[in-house]
């Protein structure tokens, strides 16, 4: 039975979300204020915003990258867009660190003949991307479960707010986590073998400085020929210093060529999107 409180498929946001986006977007003074108006606390506090793609989703004002979503119409545009070309009917896409499902889903809205497989090991963004596939009338195929280079019991640091994205089995020193909990891990190459997932064609890997545990998972399978096109995360000089070198080496030695992906929007940092592509 669908949930009463998420409007069907298709229905666009209603005048309040869009009033709301719009003070958001144009930068206007009186947002927190508006926003407490409209939006008081007994009620939903989420806004249902439509990206510039047309998918839906339901956003927190005060996360990091749900603002940029808000505020811009998407988030790393570019990963997105990098991808698109390997999509369509027969394509796999994986998205690896699914979040609130961004990505998978706007990926499954504009190429709805692709399979889309998502992990998100964090319990409340997987609550998230399900109430997001109802609301935009789309399934994907979700495993709560994180990747990794083996089979085995984690610690995971977790946000439920503020900036979600920095979940990851590698916790930043300086960085602020407000849970830790045990998570399952398991590699790609027995996720593939048990029939748990098919081999993805394509895939974009998110993990928050856990990518070369989640390529290693491949073994061999790395080197297969129907995985043409990744998307990964790494800093910004990966291509000049190679370092990380491990995961420098499985992505040359598996055979891709290497490209830095240019920011669509204001979300330069640290770290870059790096694309790697089969010849």
């Amino acid at each position: 039975m669908r949930d009463p409180l998420i409007p069907g498929p298709g229905r666009p946001p209603g005048w309040r979300d869009r009033l709301l986006t719009l003070f958001r977007r144009r930068n206007w003074r009186g947002f927190i204020r508006l926003y407490d108006l409209l939006k008081p606390i007994p009620s939903r506090r989420s806004l249902r915003v439509v990206t510039r793609y047309g998918s839906q989703f339901f956003l927190t004002p005060w996360d990091s990258v749900d603002t940029h979503v808000i505020s811009e119409g998407f988030y790393e545009s570019e990963v997105l867009e990098a991808v698109r070309p390997a999509l369509g009917p027969g394509a796999v896409l994986w998205v690896v660190g699914a979040n609130f499902g961004l990505h998978a889903l706007t990926a499954k809205w504009l190429h709805p003949e692709t399979q889309i497989v998502a992990f998100e090991p964090s319990p409340a963004m997987a609550a998230r991307i399900l109430e997001n596939c109802e609301l935009n009338g789309l399934t994907l195929d979700l495993h709560t479960y994180a990747l990794a280079d083996r089979t085995t019991m984690l610690p995971f640091s977790a946000n439920a707010s503020g900036n979600p994205g920095m979940s990851t089995l590698h916790p930043v020193a300086q960085f602020a986590y407000d849970q830790r909990f045990m998570v399952a891990t398991y590699s790609a190459a027995k996720v593939i073998g048990r029939g748990l997932a098919p081999p993805p064609t394509a895939m974009i890997v998110d993990v928050e400085g856990a990518e070369t545990e989640v390529l290693r998972g491949f073994g061999p399978q790395l080197k297969a020929a129907g995985l043409r096109v990744i998307v990964f995360e790494a800093p910004n000089d990966f291509l000049t210093t190679r370092q990380p070198a491990n995961l420098y080496a499985l992505v040359h030695e598996a055979g891709f060529t290497l490209q830095i992906l240019d920011r669509h929007e204001h979300t330069a940092h640290a770290l870059s999107n790096f694309l790697a592509t089969r010849p």
